[in-house]
């Protein structure tokens, strides 16, 4: 067996491999004394280990559960703002009301901050909250939240009468990069545009800290132990970090014990947190100035791994209060140029702070932007190329150094996620058992997810040093763009290897032990193994046989009734360990292990055992080099090398993860997709595999909250002239053997369809095929997903001809390609374009399909726009029968709503337009939605009813039933019905019916009012104000639509009521419900 560090045999190894030796020895004795401790405790208490693990562990978390933690122990209420689809900041915090601090959940948007305010003000100028003594409010929230709330902020009342705010802002947004092939892919990246942005605006008139750190540990410090003292000082905190990175990664944090406050807010600051700090040789000529970020990191990692003699890094930690001299006395005294980062040439908020510095203190420094792509995190090579260019040196052949701290271990791990049960969670599982009581042994665990490819890929990388010497001057993420790991653990490599390039030249080398945890045997490897990685292993190897084993961990586990998890993590032992340790060493150590503590003793033996016989060493033959050829010796091109870094596209696994066989992505042109029904056709194929064997419950929409039925079309009656310019219908349904029931007075809701031209219209300009299978996660199940055509999804789904709100504009511009597009959108969707928003939504009043037409070069995946379109919502009918009265069946009164924009294009409500195309026959989706509006609870009671128009179907439902009653032979109370339409000849709605009843005295009154049939208009409430005397002797009493109620206050006034008696006697008609106005 070879040292893990060298390719020397472990017994002629003489190289002082100390950081293993020590490593090791200090994970053996912390172990064996956790162990012995446990045992001490309760020796027949097996529990007694994990009661002692967990907590010593709990300082084993990221930044994103301290910060929670801290906010529920020190606020007095918690507000979460975070959008982040995954894995949003404040996730862990649940209200409970009968808890202190509450806990809101809070929108993004504009306006955002009302509540918040409301709550300071509450606790400023009122009693409420003074139980909480002067704990302050804190904010958990994105870059894009702190941006909103900057109006709000400016509107507090003044610090000294109102409790103090934190603002912890996790930077991390979605955003749309270019891949090697060109192609646009999702990441993930710091928005600091929008905290530049935000502190600009707060400059003026708000007196508070904004701090930015780069790592966990800073902003832990600054959010804990420096939050107290500036809260303590009467001021407010916003603490800035990168979300993806210091945010999630698992570290050893504590927080800070609260720093004392100084004479004034500067002071506080500087006892703490440096308001800038230089990284970079000594006398450089050229200084990049970044705000603290991943940005900073990079570009310092970087320089450190150039060993740049020219170029340095001076680190923006504060921007608020800004410290002009403090930036100037940062500078080295040799610097010529100050390069300064800004997201658009010569432009941006931190750049002209800068200058303004610099200009006023008569500096001789020249001051420059310093462009900086904002659509991916620059890596480490990206800044070396970047900083070798501004140092004169040639970029192309920068050579970087390693920056894996002396006496430090990286072990790198990539898997499919969210495959509960196989390898994914060894990585968790070792950072957690190495960061137990008493290992010596300080960790970082970094997990980054692609949520996009092989439906969901993820990189760890595990960081192991000395406990008391952990490095804080390189971030994990550079260390690992740097560093060849130790270990490389590659799980389910058929899924990896074809959407990333783990093993390259740039990320392991000769001394790397590489694990692939397939069935592949030798001699597959040379044709499984990708060529570009096959070739980067010989390269490697450089003559020797390599470091690659193989493992079929599903098949062990299978044989011996574990997890794959169990026989990966095995593995990692086995290999890390020094060679010299024998089997029964390695059970003994594996036996103090969380994982394997309650094993008993035989088992784990014998997994032990056959893990080593199962690992097997594969030989890197020089052949693997030569370039592929097919059965005939002709060239094979060989596909475009790809990614050796994993490109973060969410915060968390995938969540929409089911089955082993995702569905192919589609975006644009679909081509070959359009054979994807295959999918849905292998499950009815093949049930077992897909575990839909089981019986399952069959629902109508079982995505929606309430109950839907399938009710058929039996007429649909234009009852307008076919002359006239409103098209008003009767609609009926049959509802035999649905099951659907309704009451006097509800609604009905139909879930319309859109238009199937404009549909396929749609779909063919935006280049979908209809009849390609898409998957969309289930509401119902978030586990699991929903199969259907891309047609169905536009025609049925999707509000596609429905009205977007602001932020549809704004998610539309992270796609533009088009910078002028960009612009635009983001000029609507910001407050500025508020006018130019409402003519669009209100005077044009544009649809979905209408932006996305007239912004080209925004063209989301079809995935997105999944998630950004609003689904179509049912719209609410009421129902112009009597159950009682029509038996199984159902009507409607509806009237298109048809108009034309003040461009001439015609609009169509999408309901209406659904409704009135329905032929018998057709089936329709509906769903019964209750009302207050109803017949007085008894039948002697009188009923007056006032409609306009379509206004008239509830009453033709109540008026059906008093005849049915009447029918039953039951005394029935007096009906006055007041009807109001445009013209009697053509709109005199169930005028045939309504005389009918009238000289069946089941209306005892009608009031017609037709205000276009004679010279002086005339409406519903002339015809009361005729019948005041009626309504008061009938009613003594009524409520609300302004003209009814003048009416009435007349009616009342007329019977000798004073006005204030008429509308107090209105005001109990409400509230016995005696009186009830719906309005649609």
């Amino acid at each position: 067996r070879s040292c893990l560090h060298c390719s020397i045999p472990t017994v002629d190894c003489t190289r002082p491999c100390s950081s293993l030796a020590t490593l090791t020895a200090a994970v053996l004795r912390g172990l064996s004394k956790r162990r012995s401790n446990s045992l001490a405790t309760d020796p027949s208490n097996s529990e007694s280990i994990a009661t002692l693990d967990f907590e010593e562990m709990a300082q084993f978390t990221t930044l994103h559960s301290l910060l929670e933690r801290d906010a529920v122990a020190s606020s007095a209420a918690v507000f979460k703002y975070d959008s982040t689809p995954s894995a949003p900041f404040g996730a862990s915090l649940v209200d409970n009301k009968d808890e202190v601090p509450r806990v809101f959940d809070m929108q993004v948007r504009p306006g955002a901050g009302a509540a918040l305010v409301g709550f300071v003000e509450s606790a400023a100028f009122t009693s409420k909250g003074t139980s909480d003594g002067n704990k302050p409010l804190t904010v958990l929230g994105s870059a894009a939240s702190l941006l909103a709330l900057v109006p709000s902020l400016l509107a507090l009342p003044e610090n000294s009468r109102r409790p103090a705010l934190n603002l912890h802002i996790s930077t991390q947004t979605s955003s749309l990069a270019v891949d090697e092939e060109g192609e646009p892919t999702l990441t993930q990246v710091p928005e600091l545009g929008a905290v530049l942005a935000a502190v600009q605006q707060l400059h003026e008139n708000w007196t508070g800290a904004v701090v930015l750190s780069e790592s966990a540990e800073e902003a832990a410090q600054v959010g804990t132990g420096l939050a107290k003292a500036v809260n303590q000082a009467g001021y407010d905190l916003v603490n800035v970090f990168d979300g993806l990175t210091a945010g999630r990664q698992l570290t050893p944090l504590e927080a800070s014990a609260p720093v004392a406050a100084g004479k004034s807010l500067e002071s506080t600051i500087e006892s703490v947190v440096p308001y800038f700090s230089y990284s970079g040789p000594a006398s450089p000529t050229k200084v990049l100035v970044l705000p603290a970020s991943v940005y900073s990191a990079h570009a310092k990692a970087a320089v450190a791994a150039l060993a740049s003699e020219q170029v340095g890094v001076l680190v923006v930690r504060v921007l608020q209060p800004w410290n002009a001299e403090a930036l100037l006395a940062a500078v080295p005294k040799s610097t010529k140029a100050l390069y300064v980062y800004a997201e658009e040439e010569g432009a941006g908020p931190l750049f002209d702070e800068v200058l303004s510095s610099v200009l006023s203190a008569g500096s001789s420094l020249k001051v420059r932007a310093l462009p900086t792509s904002t659509a991916s995190v620059p890596s480490v090579p990206d800044w070396a190329a970047r900083i070798a260019k501004l140092a004169g040196s040639d970029a192309t052949n920068t050579s970087l150094k390693s920056l894996l701290p002396a006496q430090a271990k990286l072990a790198v791990f990539w898997d499919l996620d969210s495959t509960s049960g196989q390898t994914e969670t060894v990585p968790s599982s070792l950072a957690h058992t190495f960061a137990g009581p008493n290992t010596g042994v300080s960790v970082k665990l970094d997990t980054r997810y692609d949520n996009y490819r092989q439906g969901g890929v993820q990189r760890a990388a595990l960081l192991l040093e000395q406990a008391g010497r952990a490095s804080k001057d390189v971030a994990l993420s550079a260390v690992v763009e740097t560093a060849a790991p130790s270990l490389l653990f590659v799980g389910a490599p058929q899924a990896v290897f074809k959407a990333y390039s783990p093993i390259s030249t740039t990320t392991v080398d000769g001394e790397t032990r590489i694990v692939v945890a397939s069935n592949w045997i030798a001699d597959e490897f040379a044709t499984k193994l990708p060529y570009a990685q096959r070739k980067a292993l010989v390269e490697i190897a450089n003559g020797s046989s390599g470091h690659v084993f193989a493992i079929d961990a599903d098949k062990v586990a299978k044989a011996h009734g574990v997890s794959a998890a169990n026989v990966a993590e095995i593995v990692f032992w086995t290999l890390y360990l020094p060679a010299t340790i024998s089997a029964k060493e390695l059970v003994a150590l594996l036996a103090q292990t969380p994982t394997f503590a309650e094993w008993p003793a035989a088992k784990l033996v014998e997994v032990n055992g056959a893990v080593r016989n199962a690992l097997t060493k594969i030989d890197v033959l020089a052949s693997w080099a030569d370039e592929p050829v097919d059965e005939e010796g002709n060239k094979v091109e060989v596909p475009a090398t790809l990614p050796a870094q994993l490109v973060a596209t969410a915060a968390a696994p995938n969540p929409d993860r089911t089955f082993a066989d995702p569905v192919a992505r589609i975006a644009g042109k679909t081509g070959e997709q359009s054979k994807s029904w295959h999918a849905i056709a292998q499950r009815f194929l093949f049930p077992e595999a897909f575990q839909l064997e089981g019986e399952f419950e069959t629902k109508l929409r079982p995505d929606l909250p309430e109950r839907n039925f399938l009710i058929t079309v039996t007429e649909n009656r234009r009852l307008t002239p076919d002359t006239y310019d409103r098209n008003v219908f009767h609609i009926e349904f049959s509802t035999e053997g649905t099951g659907l029931k309704y009451a006097i007075g509800e609604a009905l809701g139909i879930h319309g369809w859109n238009d199937e031209q404009e549909v396929r219209d749609f779909l063919a300009w935006y280049g979908l095929d209809p009849n390609a299978v898409i998957s969309i996660p289930s509401r119902e199940d978030s586990s699991r997903v929903e199969q259907r055509t891309v047609l169905q999804v536009f025609q049925q789904n999707l509000d596609i001809f429905g009205k977007p709100g602001k932020s549809f504009y704004e998610t539309l511009s992270k796609y533009a390609k088009n910078k002028n597009e960009e612009r635009a959108l983001r000029f609507i969707a910001c407050p500025d374009g508020q006018a130019t928003f409402k003519k669009m939504s209100e005077m044009d009043t544009v649809t979905y399909a209408d932006i996305l037409r007239q912004f080209p070069s925004a063209h989301p995946p079809i995935e997105d726009l999944v998630r950004e379109i609003e689904e179509i919502k049912p719209r609410h009918y009421s129902i112009a029968s009597s159950q009682n009265f029509v038996g199984d069946s159902v009507h409607l009164l509806i009237v298109t709503v048809e108009w034309q924009t003040p461009k001439g294009s015609p609009r169509y409500g999408q309901c209406t337009r659904y409704l009135a195309g329905l032929k018998p026959g057709d089936q329709v989706m509906a769903s019964v939605k209750p009302s207050v509006m109803k017949l007085p609870p008894r039948d002697e009671q009188p009923v007056v009813m006032a409609g306009l128009g379509t206004g008239a179907a509830p009453f033709r439902a109540f008026i059906q039933e008093r005849a049915w009653q009447r029918a039953q032979g039951k005394e029935i109370g007096p009906m006055l019905y007041y009807f109001g339409s445009r013209h009697r000849g053509q709109e005199y709605l169930y005028g045939e019916e309504l005389e009918a009843y009238f000289q069946e005295g089941v209306v005892s009154h009608l009031g017609l009012a037709f205000s276009r049939d004679t010279d002086k208009k005339v409406y519903i409430q002339h015809k009361m104000n005729e019948d005041a005397e009626l309504l008061a002797k009938m009613l003594e009493d009524a409520w609300p639509v302004p003209d009814v109620y003048e009416a009435l206050v007349k009616a009342f006034t007329g019977a000798g009521k004073t006005v204030e008696e008429a509308q107090a006697h209105i005001e109990e008609l409400k509230e016995e419900e005696r009186y009830i106005l719906e309005v649609y």
